[in-house]
């Protein structure tokens, strides 16, 4: 959490907007490609006559896609934010930077088999937090990016 919050912080507020709304193009990608990438590598599934049969989980396979899709798109998209002036843009820039980890953390936590996630969250108060609320965790960043575009579009309404 705190590695995600300081990469934030290097980012700056444009970066982690894209990045939040990266993570949540990848969550969607994951759970639709999910089927067919498990199917590919249990063998059910070709790409033309070609096939991998490996004994790859199903949380690596939605782990890896979902990272792969998040960095592809961050890096590759050219999908820009507008620049943070202002006194509130380091404020900004933490609130995103947490709830960007959030969202992360929490979508990996879900592709977790239940007997395991259940484990990790018995053992660590923050995992307990991002299973327990993950679906506020999906939420909070959108309600987050509304609320604060809101507040930037009545500042330029004043000049």
């Amino acid at each position: 959490m705190i590695i995600g919050v300081s990469y934030g912080f290097i980012l700056q507020r444009e970066k982690t907007t894209v990045t939040i709304l990266a993570s949540y193009v990848a969550l969607v990608i994951t759970q639709v490609l999910n089927p067919m990438i498990q199917g590919f590598f249990v063998g059910d599934k070709t790409i033309g006559s070609f096939f991998i049969r490996a004994n790859v989980s199903p949380f690596t396979i939605q782990s890896v896609v979902f990272a792969l899709v998040i960095v592809l798109l961050v890096t590759r998209s050219g999908i820009a934010g507008q620049r943070a002036k202002g006194l509130l843009s380091p404020i900004e820039v933490m609130i995103y930077s947490v709830l960007n980890s959030t969202l992360i953390l929490s979508t990996i936590l879900s592709f977790l088999p239940e007997e395991q996630k259940v484990s990790i969250a018995e053992s660590s108060k923050l995992a307990s937090k991002m299973v327990q609320y993950q679906t506020w965790w999906i939420v909070l960043p959108i309600i987050a990016l509304i609320v604060i575009g809101f507040r930037k579009g009545l500042d330029h309404a004043n000049y």
